[in-house]
């Protein structure tokens, strides 16, 4: 007698096959969105110490530095000896503005910042209170400082 094979699939070897394709399409988006996120998060890291370095430098140069910020660019100027000038951004930080990157909000003591307000930094150091909220159109964050004027990425 001749054995007779029915012809198709089983049903486990159609679940296995499917399990294996949801893994692998996982696997696929995670490592697609994850360098995104790590790259829009880099460059929050970068506009945080932006402004760490600015309030550094108003406390080392004992002088008060004014930030214009627009929504995609940052411009200051530094108050010393009765007299202002500009700040030359490039000669304290080797990076520049992210890419893509904008200033959705700005929050001095949880009070918004008005349109053409600058943020300052002064020589106390007493530059808390600040809130900056970025975005590359994708993601989102805020920049916070704390009481010593040291400015961390909060999520």
């Amino acid at each position: 007698m001749k054995a007779i094979y029915h012809k198709g699939f089983t049903l486990i070897e159609m679940i296995i096959v499917i399990v294996i394709i949801a893994v692998m399409s996982a696997v696929v988006t995670l490592n697609v969105g994850a360098p995104n996120y790590s790259r829009f998060m880099s460059g929050v890291e970068k506009l945080s110490s932006t402004m760490s370095i600015l309030s550094d430098e108003a406390i080392f140069t004992s002088s008060v530095i004014s930030c214009d910020i627009d929504t995609t660019s940052l411009s200051c100027k530094k108050y010393r000896d009765g007299e202002w000038s500009e700040l030359q951004l490039r000669r304290l930080i080797s990076w520049g503005w992210p890419s893509g990157f904008k200033i959705m909000r700005v929050n001095i003591n949880g009070v918004p910042l008005k349109d053409k307000q600058p943020i300052r930094f002064l020589p106390s150091g007493d530059n808390g209170g600040i809130s900056i909220e970025v975005t590359n159109g994708e993601f989102s964050a805020w920049i916070d400082s704390d009481l010593s004027g040291r400015f961390k990425v909060a999520n």
